[in-house]
């Protein structure tokens, strides 16, 4: 046991002075630190933000550089943010200074500089945040006709203007006269054709549906690349072109086409295209209300009302009544307007009707979440109210009331119609001497939107000899009543058809 003890205290000595041997003795090896060896330094640039299609140029400070010849320089850049796959690198340039354009879409990469020794082949670098934004983002979209085609404005919340979004932008306008976009701010994947022949599948895009009545293009929300043409867009190409509505809720989309309804399932793949049509022998009205449930809509060939749902395949009945009321099947009416109220679970809306056998017409009260009876009440308009002929029609986020343009020699009225049982229903809000009222909203700012910046506004969108206006009326709390000068007036060269806020 005493010489196992002393041969262990011989390992320990014999162990120490080897590990005393390889820091003390200096001759074994020499060591230069990374940056002994190259003490470049970079300065001159830090963490920056830039707008697409602008040009980003740098010039960076490099100070210890004995010989500049002999270095080779890299710039590159990377998403920032990569939700859990691998960055892709994309080589800026070879050249010590960057003058880059930025083609990327909006959000933020890491901007990285790089210089490196070929022959010891170590590198310094720096690394900041890019922030890209687009020129082209929250704001007021005007479509609008010129010479049979479809282009439109751009006012940003700046009041900042970009006239011809689309030809600005390198694309080809749609033909025919504008009838609704709508922005889809996440989730959509398009494919899109390689120049070799193959195809590649994006992934979380945003993007613009633009509908007129000949044409429908979808667009990159960021730089206005295309995604589809109307050929592009289906599976199977209608027979019929003639677009009528479209409409996005939460990650759904759905749209009329010569009176068929398409969607498109957004909790699902998909390669952001129409699918078939929901089948049956229908031809819907062009109106729609959408709810998180799916979309509601009026047969015209049965005078009847149908759900369904962007997931489903079919078009389906209401419930009836248990109450004993109007069957919202085989009706006795046509519909001359369905206007969304407020849209959620449930969506609520008025249908104005006209009777197929007497001169009555009424406003129907509806309400609709997934296939329950969505009619909650019926008023008849007493037979001298001008509301249901007008061309144009809206309805307010809190007053129940529709508004409306009368037509009048000198130009249109805006009027507004309560939808309340009394008889003296309408009254005069506005004239627009000399011009065509062609759309009118109720819009309010985004939620959470700081208190200088939050608003309702009624806006009215006319045309003219010169132009078209949008003009944003404030409207007075929760009544139906506007102040009568506008807060803001926009205008434009063209027919304007349809006005989107991007908020």
């Amino acid at each position: 046991m005493k010489l196992k003890n002393i041969l262990i205290g011989l390992g320990l000595l014999m162990l120490f002075q080897g590990t005393q041997s390889c820091i003390d003795d200096r001759g074994n090896y020499s060591y230069i630190s990374k940056e002994e060896l190259l003490p470049v330094t970079i300065s001159g640039f830090e963490d920056t933000t830039v707008v697409i299609r602008s040009t980003l140029n740098i010039t960076p400070v490099l100070e210890n550089m004995d010989d500049e010849a002999r270095y080779i320089h890299l710039w590159y850049a990377a998403p920032s943010v990569t939700a859990g796959f691998a960055p892709q690198r994309d080589t800026l340039s070879l050249e010590k200074d960057l003058s880059f354009e930025v083609t990327y879409e909006s959000g933020t990469y890491n901007l990285v500089y790089e210089v490196r020794d070929p022959k010891l082949d170590i590198y310094v670098r720096k690394q900041v945040l890019m922030t890209v934004q687009s020129d082209v983002s929250t704001g007021w979209y005007v479509m609008k006709e010129e010479n049979g085609e479809t282009d439109i404005d751009y006012i940003s919340m700046d009041e900042e203007k970009i006239e011809n979004l689309i030809t600005t932008f390198g694309q080809k306008r749609l033909k025919g006269k504008p009838v609704k976009m709508v922005y889809q701010s996440s989730r959509y994947t398009p494919v899109i054709q390689n120049p070799d022949g193959t195809t590649t599948q994006l992934v979380n895009k945003k993007a613009f549906h633009v509908f007129s009545d000949q044409d429908i293009k979808i667009f990159n929300a960021d730089n206005m690349d295309l995604f589809y043409n109307y050929e592009d867009y289906f599976y199977e190409v209608p027979e019929v072109c003639k677009p009528q509505n479209c409409g996005m809720i939460s990650s759904d989309f759905y749209a009329i086409n010569a009176g068929k309804v398409y969607s498109i399932y957004g909790m699902s793949s998909n390669s952001g295209m129409l699918g078939y049509a929901k089948p049956g022998m229908y031809e819907v009205h062009p109106d729609m209300v959408m709810s998180y449930y799916g979309v509601m809509l009026f047969d015209k060939t049965t005078s009847t009302f149908y759900n369904t749902s962007s997931s489903g395949s079919s078009m389906n009945l209401f419930s009836e009544d248990s109450d004993g009321g109007i069957s919202p099947s085989n009706m006795d009416v046509d519909m001359i307007r369905m206007l969304l109220r407020k849209e959620g679970n449930p969506s609520t809306a008025f249908a104005v009707m006209k009777n197929k056998n007497k001169n009555e017409r009424y406003v129907f009260d509806m309400s609709y979440s997934m296939s329950a009876y969505p009619i909650t009440d019926i008023d008849t308009i007493p037979a001298h109210c001008e509301m249901p002929e007008a061309k144009v029609m809206g309805t307010s986020l809190y007053a129940s009331c529709i508004y409306y343009s009368k037509k009048e020699v000198d130009g249109d009225v805006l009027k507004v119609y309560k939808n309340v049982k009394v008889d003296n229903r309408e009254s005069e809000l506005k004239r627009f001497p000399g011009e065509e009222i062609v759309y009118i909203v109720n819009v309010t700012s985004r939620y959470g939107a700081p208190e200088d910046e939050t608003f309702n506004h009624l806006v009215v969108l006319t045309n003219s000899d010169s132009g078209w206006k949008l003009y944003r009326f404030n409207v007075i709390g929760q009544t139906p009543e506007i102040e009568p000068e506008p807060v803001v007036v926009y205008s434009g060269t063209g027919k304007a058809g349809y006005v989107m806020l991007r908020n």
